[in-house]
């Protein structure tokens, strides 16, 4: 049967002749006598022969029957059309059909396509006189002008013609495989090479690893390359990939653990993995099997808490709380070998728990632990009366009044009101007193928590313990760097991130503060506006603000006068430094309470005149500071070289090491304060240079500065040369380094007498090199480098790149530094919208917090606020970025990053389309964190009381349930 009916099978030559027959009969219908068809004379011949007939006229080879008929031709008479005269020279060529260079041949449908053929890749465009004139420009939605950059040509398979005659020379075969392999590079796609180079190096790893299986570091390199999955553009959110991507991470951590079983570091991988493949119940229950092995296992201990923390099914703070105290019952079976393992290891986990019961509300509670750990253990008295918040009960209750009789919505009226008992509780009351406060939960007895106080076993642990104390007091370390935070365990800590008074160090880091000032205040404008805080704070102005200032206050100086004397002055360092900050953060929000500031000043004053302080030139150096930060830079110049002229100027005439370490950084100071960018001048550089003469003896100026050069000289080539120099560590962690000090002032000089910038670059890599054995000093080398780097580029208006070069390879060293990480931002902040990152390398939190305050403050930009695509454009980045961040668990844990984007919200107006996708999130993945509530009851208010409902449910402080509030109302 014929594929196509229309066409028989059978050949027309098989045909009868009765079929002709009907054929012509059928053909009788086609007559009708209404139409006559015109007979045209004349003779025509008509072949009636076929070459396929093979009927009785094949019979008759070589002869053709044939019909005459005549044609007439009949003349036409009309003149030729004449053609425009323009048609032949405009006819356009792309009319014209090409030759085609293959006949089609039936019996030959494929081809070899050898012959390159250039108008595949061609595209017809409109002649110019049907094309409208325009002009292309590029227009960049930044700072920086965008520039293109030319395509490479992409090699093709026909790139060598098969025409082109080749060669009769004998290759090598050598040289034959090498083409063989660069054509087949040239055919290979981009995926294809990283697979191949990937199974390489999976390969380098199994035999390296086969030969030295002890080797943790090797193993933790084969673990975080198995993030492959990025290279080959798979979605990195993929459910599918990412469960497939742990699983792999799991079997080869697995297989590690089973030839280092007591390796932490392989352990911690383990549990995160299954944390990531097991429900939150599935795996609390892998972790309890675990420690039923291992009962003294603090790593097991930290991710069963963190488990059941985080999880919003099995999260209350009474659950959490009986895992802290089963957790401390269980210390008889730690190893006291080590009495300083014991206490970092037992400080850490007290500091979590600290941490976990202010974030849930419970400061009453976090105190009065905190209380009777350094009663405990530094011996301070329990009846202390400067431990007592200042607030007026019967004043506090008078502004509950004047919130409730505001007419306010219902949200809002919750909100003030719990906010303000918020601000102003955070002590424990008497007993007596419940009955005007009306709530229980000011009254906390010490046997509630005893179950968290503890003994030290040294007395040298007291210094780390003052420093938890005011961390969980919300005192930011100042300055704040990479080594202190993997010192005390809080680089692991993200999920104890929660209110903007960790961002202080980046406005204020209080190391070289030379440059970019007015960078740094722009990357936290709005953020303490925003009230990102949480309990009692001393950042916005309330009524309890002074009060809880002052608490502080006397925390540091109880603390401080129950340690020893270097120990002691480190402390009050410490305090004046934040002093200075409360200034500083005063004067960006340009206000200036005088009361607050004369009441400061008193206080100094009263400090320094103290007998034991009165010749300590490093309270004086901070004592200058803070008189700069409030505007009086004659008064800070006049207090440091008042404090210099003390010591008699001469460094080297000071025998005591400590003096001349305190004499040689209170010149570092005066010169900084003279190099600053905000006040430089060029009358300063001579200024400077009586400063440098001062340093030495001389009958001359000229001698004087000869001198100060040589032994500034001779410093830096002791610091190459003493094998004594790396004592660099926590005990001495807010004193400034003599070494440090002398290459800076070094450095200085070199820069003002006109020296060249290489021999100083030579200079800091010296000092680099040779203080890598001790990571402490490394550190403060690269922050110098750094702080010089960008005084030159912001005084000679140099470009950023090498900075920023640097910058990032010295992250990759101290990605914690904050002072770093405020250069960083300051950088990326300026950075057009097209070139802006919208994902993070590594998975450090404090890196991802930077790069959300720069997105913030380009935002904020001049340029945003004048551009409204541009400032879509930096929006949408921000947005984008805050979502990438939110995938990654180790960030996604962190309060503060949710509130920075609460925020972000708020202030662009896009909570009623975004505010309850984001607080579902953002509880799902800190439900412990009563602040997460507060700022989702704002972005969401229609939630509120489901809000309330979840608060009670997980036993979170609540000030004022909705029942009182209806109370108070009435």
């Amino acid at each position: 049967m014929s594929l196509f009916p229309a066409y028989e099978i059978s050949a027309p030559s098989q045909s009868s002749d009765v079929d002709i027959g009907e054929s012509r009969n059928d053909a009788i219908w086609l007559k009708n006598s209404s139409f006559q068809p015109d007979i045209i004379s004349g003779s025509r011949e008509i072949s009636v022969s076929s070459e396929s007939s093979d009927g009785e006229f094949s019979g008759i080879p070589g002869e053709k029957i044939t019909a005459v008929v005549d044609v007439e031709e009949i003349p036409h008479d009309s003149p030729p059309l004449k053609k425009h005269k323009k048609s032949k020279k405009h006819r356009s060529n792309k009319n014209t059909k090409g030759k085609m260079k293959y006949e089609p041949v039936v019996d030959n449908v494929y081809y070899d396509d050898r012959i390159r053929d250039r108008g595949n890749f061609k595209v017809d465009t409109l002649c110019s006189r049907a094309r409208p004139l325009y002009t292309v420009f590029y227009k960049t939605l930044g700072f920086i002008p965008f520039t293109h950059k030319k395509k490479s040509p992409l090699p093709r398979y026909f790139a060598i013609s098969s025409d082109t005659p080749q060669k009769s020379s004998k290759v090598s075969s050598k040289k034959l495989k090498d083409a063989t392999e660069q054509s087949l590079d040239i055919v290979r796609t981009p995926e294809q090479i990283k697979e191949d180079e990937t199974k390489s190096r999976i390969k380098e790893f199994n035999e390296q690893l086969s030969e030295d299986p002890n080797d943790i570091d090797l193993w933790v390199q084969y673990i975080n390359f198995e993030d492959r999955d990025q290279d080959f553009q798979i979605s990195a959110h993929n459910t599918k990939a990412e469960l497939m991507k742990y699983q792999r991470k799991l079997a080869i951590t697995e297989k590690a653990l089973e030839n280092n079983p007591d390796s932490p570091v392989l352990l911690k991988y383990k549990l995160n993995f299954l944390n990531e493949l097991s429900p939150a119940d599935q795996y609390s229950s892998q972790l309890e099997l675990l420690i039923s092995k291992d009962p003294g296992n603090l790593i097991l201990w930290q991710a069963l808490i963190t488990a059941t923390r985080s999880s919003i099914a099995l999260c209350t703070v009474p659950k959490v709380l009986a895992l802290y105290s089963k957790f401390f019952a269980g210390l008889h079976l730690w190893s006291r070998s080590s009495s300083q393992f014991y206490d970092s290891n037992l400080l850490q986990m007290l500091h979590h728990c600290l941490t976990f019961l202010r974030q849930a509300g419970l400061w009453e509670q976090m105190w009065e632990a905190l209380r009777m750990l350094l009663t405990l253990n530094l011996g301070i008295t329990k009846d202390s009366k400067n431990f007592k918040g200042s607030i007026d009960e019967k004043k506090l209750i008078g502004m509950e009044e004047v919130i409730l009789t505001s007419q306010l919505p219902l949200n809002q009226l919750w909100l003030r009101v719990e906010l303000l008992r918020e601000n102003c509780h955070w002590t424990t009351v008497r007993r007596e007193e419940l009955e005007l406060i009306g709530d229980s939960h000011r009254f906390i007895s010490p046997e509630d928590v005893s179950e968290f106080v503890h003994p030290l076993l040294s007395i040298q642990s007291n210094f780390r313990l003052s420093i938890y104390a005011l961390l969980a007091l919300k005192v930011p370390l100042l300055p704040t760097r990479h080594s202190i935070l993997e010192e005390l365990g809080m680089d692991q800590c993200n999920w104890g991130i929660d209110s903007a008074e960790s961002l202080l160090p980046i406005l204020f880091p209080c190391v070289g503060e030379v440059a970019g000032h007015q960078e740094r205040i722009c990357l936290l404008k709005g953020v303490i506006e925003g009230g990102i805080t949480s309990g009692p704070q001393y950042l916005k102005f309330h009524p309890a603000q002074e009060g809880f200032v002052d608490f502080i206050r006397d925390a540091f100086k109880i603390i401080a006068e129950k340690l020893i004397l270097e120990e002691k002055n480190q402390i009050y360092v410490w305090w004046l430094r934040f002093e200075r900050s409360l200034v500083g953060v005063q004067k960006c929000q340009e206000i200036r309470n005088e009361k607050s500031i004369k009441k400061l000043k008193g206080i100094l004053k009263e400090f320094l005149k103290r007998e034991e302080n009165r010749n300590n030139l490093d309270f004086y150096r901070e004592y200058a500071i803070i008189e700069r930060e409030m505007g009086k830079w004659e008064n800070c110049l006049s207090i440091l070289e008042t404090a210099v002229e003390s010591k008699g100027n001469l460094i080297l005439g000071i025998k005591n090491v400590e003096e001349q370490r305190s004499i040689l950084s209170l010149y570092r100071t005066l010169l900084e304060t003279l190099l600053d960018t905000r006040t430089w001048d060029v009358n300063n550089k001579i200024r400077m240079m009586k400063i440098f003469a001062q340093m030495s003896p001389g009958s001359s100026q000229a001698e004087q500065i000869i001198a100060t050069e040589q032994y500034l000289k001779d410093f830096c080539e002791e610091f190459f040369n003493d094998p004594d120099v790396f004592d660099e560590g926590l005990d001495k962690y807010f004193q400034p380094n003599f070494y440090c000090d002398a290459v800076m002032c070094y450095v200085y000089f070199m820069y003002i007498t006109g020296k060249d910038l290489e021999g100083i670059h030579t200079l800091f890599e010296r000092c680099i090199e040779r203080s890598r054995k001790n990571r402490w000093l490394e550190e403060i080398f690269r922050e110098g480098e750094l702080i010089f780097k960008q005084m030159v580029c912001e005084m000679q208006g140099r470009r950023i790149d090498e900075l920023k070069s640097s910058l990032d390879i010295v992250l990759k060293t101290f990605p914690d530094n904050f002072y770093m990480l405020s250069v960083s931002s300051a950088i990326e902040s300026e950075l057009p919208n097209w070139c802006v990152r919208t994902s993070t390398s590594n998975k450090r939190l404090w890196t991802a917090v930077s790069l959300c305050l720069s997105g913030r403050a380009r935002l904020n930009s001049e340029l945003c606020q004048k551009d409204d695509v541009a400032k879509n454009a930096a929006l949408n980045k921000l947005l984008h970025f805050h979502k990438r961040l939110f995938k990654i668990s180790e960030i996604r844990c962190c309060p503060l990053i949710w509130r920075l984007y609460m925020l972000l919200l708020r202030e662009q107006n896009l909570c009623e389309k975004k505010g309850e996708e984001v607080y579902h999130e953002s509880v799902a993945s800190c439900p412990w964190a009563r602040c997460i509530y507060i700022d989702a009851a704002e972005i969401a208010p229609q939630l509120l009381t489901q809000i309330q409902d979840v608060i009670k449910e997980k036993d979170l402080r609540m000030h004022v349930t909705p029942e009182e509030l209806d109370i108070l109302r009435g």
